[in-house]
């Protein structure tokens, strides 16, 4: 890859740099923040040598172009320009203001969960193997090291408001320590530990007339994080009225003190009341619908992927781990479907596709999702056709009922596709294993059999000589498009049509402008500038229409066209009128190409006219051997 140039049309086809306004980047992608998404010309930079993908997603415009290269591209992005290197958290900030608020909460929700992801699974998988090595007899669960290890596997959940209040108090621009003193407070050993909850509250207090249950929120997410959020304005509310001389002392000590007091009052009974109302909630709806709320949650899972809220689900699993009551994630398998079945999608591109490029970009999408990595394959594979995304999204609904009719869980949160068979909780291997197959395979199948529609481009269509000697069914007659004189494909004067690189076909110097189609089939696509169709017959040969060598250039300037893409023709139906003499004029031929882009899916493609043969249209000019 050139990276300058790369950089250079990529800024470009962006709108220049009066339309970024932020630019960063991460392991794999330009993270941009635009003035105006619309002056993008996605398409187009899709297109650029070095990118494998663009989407956009809360706020940021993000041009996928691989780890090794983001870095080197992003350099050149900004060399040269007015554009500052930001970071991502700036890139962040700047984003948020393109977002609605329901994207604002759930990006806050990602920014606090998504950094304490590492705790929770290495936990959980702690958790996983230890759960495992007893099933299977392999350790003294009464022995010291046994107790130990159990231990480090809880103790993130245990001290789960800590952590939580730590990062939330980044987000809510309030003093960490505060709050993890805050968090600290609320699963204080005086207080009755919550994961006995079940044995009912021994103790409580009489505040002020109030009596408040001693209970602690070991394992808890939204009381604490309410709570953070409280914090945040009560300090900075003590902070404009407390005198400078004062803040160091009287600011911490009465923002604790006031939250402290709120919160275990008022937020802490009252937050977990939701939380463990929400957790049930799903559990009863995953309990009582079964099978189905697989298959819905697997198949709209990757639809909620690309409006990127998909992190602040962590909450919620969080929730579930941390609720005594149910003690296990049971929603990230089903989402690991869904990012798995993505991946068998990818792979049927892989198949289907002529693009080298898309190729290229396939195979290893799909091997990453399997990894639990789905942008690639998402934004930069299925989504640009569409069908494999649908494929994608079904095949996700069939792993993700299997996973709940077998009742697969897991015992962290962000590990998903193989290396999630890490944390998959005891006795439950192999149903996760089969699921990814039947999600992968599933989709994989699907993908193939709905197939996928692709721009036919000149540069795209880059095919093998056709075997003739393969036995045919049925023969196809093609006939000339235009009346005048047949010119071999070798005699053409451009390159890229005499060597068969775009298909195998016949050439024909035009005595008019009238060109009729060859074939009775649907015209897939007229060219913007009319100078080029593409066509497809009822036995699926398909064939490109090229009128003139180097008339793109002329931008439609002497065109007419006479029939619109999804459109049914019969042999000798007018397609186009074109000015010859202007065509002699501005281009370096006027020749008109009859190609057969996809030759090699055929027994032959021939013809038995000789150079400067005389054709009037509808003459044979062409026999197709169909398989």
């Amino acid at each position: 890859m050139d990276y300058n140039k790369t950089a250079k049309d990529i800024l470009k086809l962006l709108g220049g740099e009066k339309n970024v306004m932020s630019a960063a980047h991460c392991a794999t992608r330009l993270r941009l923040v635009l003035k105006n998404e619309k002056e993008a010309r996605t398409k187009e930079i899709e297109k650029l040598d070095g990118v494998k993908g663009v989407f956009s997603s809360s706020g940021q415009y993000q041009i996928i172009i691989g780890q090794g290269s983001v870095n080197k591209v992003y350099k050149a992005f900004v060399e040269g320009t007015g554009i500052s290197e930001s970071s991502l958290s700036d890139t962040k900030k700047a984003a948020m203001k393109n977002m609605n608020l329901f994207e604002r909460f759930a990006r806050m929700l990602s920014n606090i969960f998504v950094p304490i992801i590492p705790a929770i699974v290495a936990s959980g998988l702690l958790m996983g193997l230890l759960g495992m090595l007893d099933a299977f007899h392999l350790v003294n669960s009464k022995s010291g090291l046994y107790v130990i290890l159990n231990m480090f596997s809880n103790a993130a959940f245990q001290f789960l408001p800590m952590i939580i209040a730590f990062s939330a108090a980044r987000e809510f621009k309030t003093n960490p320590y505060l709050a993890a003193a805050l968090g600290a407070i609320m699963i204080h050993p005086d207080l009755q530990n919550a994961w006995t909850l079940g044995e009912g509250i021994k103790h409580t207090i009489n505040i002020f007339g109030l009596n408040i249950g001693m209970v602690g929120y070991q394992g808890t997410v939204l009381p604490i994080l309410i709570s953070v959020w409280v914090m945040s304005y009560i300090e900075k509310g003590l902070r404009k009225i407390v005198p400078e001389a004062l803040d160091i002392l009287l600011t911490p000590f009465l923002t604790l003190m006031i939250t402290g007091f709120f919160a275990m009052v008022v937020i802490g009974p009252g937050g977990r009341f939701v939380g463990d109302e929400i957790s049930l909630g799903l559990q009863t709806l995953y309990n009582t619908t079964g099978f189905f709320s697989g298959v819905l949650f697997g198949g709209l899972y990757s639809l909620i992927v690309i409006t990127g809220i998909h992190h602040s689900f962590h909450a919620i699993e969080a929730g579930l781990l941390a609720n005594p009551a149910i003690h296990k994630n049971f929603l990230l398998p089903i989402w690991s479907m869904a990012n798995v079945a993505q991946g068998g999608a990818a792979l049927a591109v892989y198949f289907k596709t002529r693009d080298k490029k898309m190729k290229s970009i396939a195979a290893p999408a799909s091997f990453s999702c399997l990894l639990g990595i789905t942008e690639p394959a998402i934004f930069g594979v299925n989504l640009r056709y569409t069908k494999p995304f649908i494929a994608g999204a079904l095949g996700g609904a069939i792993g993700g009922g299997y996973i709940v009719f077998t009742k697969v869980a897991m015992t962290a949160v962000g590990v998903t596709g193989i290396p999630g068979i890490a944390i998959v909780k005891q006795g439950s291997f192999l149903n996760y294993i089969i699921a990814m197959i039947l999600a992968f395979g599933g989709a994989f199948i699907i993908a193939m059999v709905l197939g996928i529609k692709e721009e036919i481009t000149e540069e795209d269509l880059n095919k093998e000589t056709v075997n003739k000697d393969i036995k045919v069914e049925e023969v196809e007659s093609v006939v000339s498009p235009v009346n005048g004189k047949v010119v071999l494909l070798k005699n053409v004067p451009d390159k890229t049509f005499a060597e068969g690189l775009i298909g195998d076909g016949i050439g024909v110097d035009p005595e008019d402008g009238e060109v009729v189609s060859p074939i009775d089939g649907t015209v897939v696509h007229v060219f913007e500038t009319k100078h080029a169709i593409a066509m497809k017959s009822k036995n699926g040969v398909e064939m490109l229409i090229h009128i003139g060598i180097d008339t793109v250039k002329m931008e439609g300037n002497g065109f007419k066209s006479f029939i619109n893409d999804g459109e049914e023709v019969k042999k000798g139906d007018k397609l186009i009128q074109f000015d010859l003499d202007l065509v002699k004029e501005k281009a370096v031929s006027p020749i008109v190409l009859t190609i057969v882009t996809n030759h090699e899916d055929m027994g032959f493609v021939n013809s038995e006219k000789i150079d400067g043969k005389q054709l009037r249209q509808k003459d044979e000019i062409l026999k197709i051997g169909i398989k």
